[in-house]
């Protein structure tokens, strides 16, 4: 539309699968999303405390509000309700309008400089329809429009299936300008559900969500304001209001006559709440569990946590308990501890978050095996599906002797699951992430697999080796299905190359098995290649395939990409290491078949910066699941 936040300064088991680690975050200092205004929309009137009506049509200054806009606003057509604002448009005559609408704003009430400004709402639909999210400069220090900028987080025009997001500067009007993108569901209709729309605005950079779906970035090199020429972040570096309304017609609907509306009259457009975050430098807590041990095997019953959680630039307002994604209970007051009462056989991921004043969260997690135990599992919690890469440390859940054989107790690298066997070490191969070294022969490691068509397929492992003369083969079924393959030498641990086997795999479920016939070698990843589907590289996979991210370790973003075999919906979101959702990336959406591009900035759904670890992002498409690890890094 046209017309301060202060900046200060493999995954584990859900329910009744184990993770044979701990992982005790530790605190890094780093800057969190922390809400500092929201309106819930929750009681039974407007908050004239953050918000004003607009009333008018503009007129005499600015007549149709400087858009050919057919609309009257009226205090009348906004209401709080329902855990709702309310905005309605309807069809009746007002000051010369054939139309009335509504439309809020939080000028001279509230403004913001900096941070993420979110909204959940459901839009209004039909031809002539423009609801709108915005921001505007709270004194126009640059000058009149547009020269001191203006910030559209989110506008639809008509049948509501696209949305957009701009920006507007440059000098004033008529010598300003604009840059803008837009984002679609695949067709699907914008006002049949409740969606959250967001931009997180920096110093020098400004990007556009939808549903945390990342679709537009603009750099400070990408606009400027021709009144502060020795300024590269004018106009975008003042404080600015925010505006919600529904226009009806106007240049962006392409409809300024009256007899172009063709929407179904009365319309709402439904917002939840309105959200301000800061991005503040935030010493996240310190969480440890002092009971159960890690590792620790205990009989069915009750079993009593107990951790210990600190902040040190703030308070702990709130530890959590749980079992795998499900919350057990929590508590705001020490000691902090939870009795779980009566817990049966199998094997648990016992989680344990404190969270701070600033919303800063830390995760502790122990694995427990309760009475009988549970057995062997993929390390995602879901079954990597052939074709694909396996990352040599993802090796199944169930421990020693059951996933594992290793000659010594200890892992020697001490890295990824340090609590565990398998010789772990940070790898510098393209990529990062871990390697499994030390390996011996006697030892085995598996990983649990599916292979959907039976036939001939590549194999391939990465692999680093000083002096060489190392050896393995990969059984699976049991059935050793490469024979041995020997490991050069690479002239470093850490200096990689790749080596391959042809291989003949059964089709369904099936655990690979590595086993090293010869010592002195490294291990990156394990890869399977080809067969009928991936022949020719001019047909789509046959599959949903899931790439690995780059870069993987990250700081601050990573691209993850993804090919779907034909169009259908796709589900895209990332788990942290006790399987919780943390951040949804593509929401159950329609795509086209083909590759898609999502970036993640290492937030979660609520737009707070995550801890540095290991997280998983999981592909659901076409009847099928794929996982993928990766490291965040602070």
């Amino acid at each position: 539309m046209t017309t301060s936040f202060r900046r200060h300064c493999g995954t584990a088991a859900v329910a009744a699968i184990a993770i044979a680690i701990l992982t005790a975050l530790a605190s890094p200092a780093g800057a969190t999303w922390s809400l500092v205004w929201a309106d819930e929309f929750n009681g039974t009137g407007l908050d004239y405390a953050n918000w004003a009506p607009d009333i008018g049509n503009g007129c005499p200054d600015l007549c149709g509000w400087g858009n050919s806009e057919l609309q009257y606003y009226r205090a009348q057509n906004v209401a709080v309700t329902g855990g709702n604002l309310v905005l309605t448009t309807r069809a009746e005559s007002i000051g010369g309008n054939a139309f009335t609408s509504g439309k809020v704003t939080t000028r001279d009430k509230r403004s913001f400089l900096y941070g993420r400004v979110e909204m959940r709402a459901k839009l209004p639909s039909g031809g002539g329809m423009w609801p709108a999210f915005w921001l505007m400069p709270q004194s126009d220090v640059y000058g009149g429009w547009a020269a001191s900028g203006e910030i559209d987080i989110m506008e639809s025009a008509n049948g509501t299936t696209s949305v957009g997001g701009a920006l507007h500067y440059g000098g004033s009007y008529p010598a300003n300008t604009s840059t803008s993108s837009s984002f679609s569901l695949g067709g699907a209709n914008f006002a049949d559900d409740f969606h959250i729309y967001a931009v997180e605005w920096e110093e020098d950079q400004i990007r556009w969500y939808v549903d945390g779906t990342l679709f537009m970035t603009r750099t400070s090199a990408q606009w400027y304001s021709s009144n502060a020429p020795g300024n590269p972040r004018a106009p975008f570096d003042q404080p600015f209001y925010i505006i919600l309304n529904t226009a009806v017609g106007g240049w962006y609907t392409g409809c300024t006559s009256t007899g172009c509306v063709t929407a179904s009259l009365p319309q709402q457009y439904l917002v939840d709440y309105v959200h301000v975050y800061e991005d503040i430098p935030n010493d996240l807590p310190i969480v440890t569990i002092n009971s159960p041990a890690p590792a620790a095997t205990l009989p069915a019953g009750d079993i009593t946590i107990t951790a210990t959680a600190t902040d040190s630039d703030g308070t702990v307002t709130t530890v959590e308990f749980y079992n795998g994604a499900t919350l057990l209970g929590s508590t705001t007051t020490e000691p902090y501890a939870y009795t779980w009462t009566a817990v049966p056989d199998g094997c648990y991921a016992v989680t344990v978050r404190a969270i701070d004043d600033l919303g800063g969260t830390t995760n502790a997690t122990v694995d427990l095996t309760v009475g009988a135990g549970c057995g062997q599992a993929a390390w995602s919690g879901f079954t990597p599906v052939m074709p694909g890469r396996l990352q040599a440390e993802d090796y199944d859940i169930g421990g020693a002797g059951v996933a594992y054989l290793d000659t010594e107790a200890a892992n020697n690298g001490g890295q990824y699951r340090p609590a565990e066997g398998v010789d772990i070490e940070s790898c510098s191969d393209t990529g990062g992430g871990h390697n499994i070294g030390w390996v011996n022969p006697g030892e085995w490691i598996e990983y649990t697999v599916d292979v959907p068509a039976a036939g001939g397929y590549t194999l391939r492992a990465r692999v680093a080796s000083l002096a060489g003369g190392g050896s393995f083969r990969l059984e699976f079924g049991g059935i050793d299905r490469t024979g041995s393959i020997a490991v050069p030498s690479t002239t470093g641990w850490q200096t990689w190359t790749t080596v391959s086997a042809p291989a003949f795999l059964p089709a369904g479920p099936q655990v690979m098995r590595f086993v090293p016939t010869g010592s002195g070698f490294n291990v990156n990843w394990f890869e399977v290649v080809g067969g009928a589907s991936a022949a020719r590289t001019d047909l789509q996979p046959a599959l949903p395939l899931l790439h690995p991210c780059h870069p993987n370790p990250f700081n601050p973003s990573t691209l993850i990409s993804y090919e779907l075999p034909e169009a259908g919906t796709a589900r895209l979101a990332i788990h942290d290491t006790a399987g919780r959702l943390v951040r949804t990336l593509v929401a159950g959406q329609a795509m086209g078949e083909g590759r898609h591009e999502v970036t993640w900035d290492g937030r979660d759904d609520a737009g707070r910066n995550l801890p540095a670890g290991v997280y998983h992002y999981r592909l659901e498409a076409a009847g099928h699941v794929v996982s993928r690890s990766l490291t965040l890094l602070k």
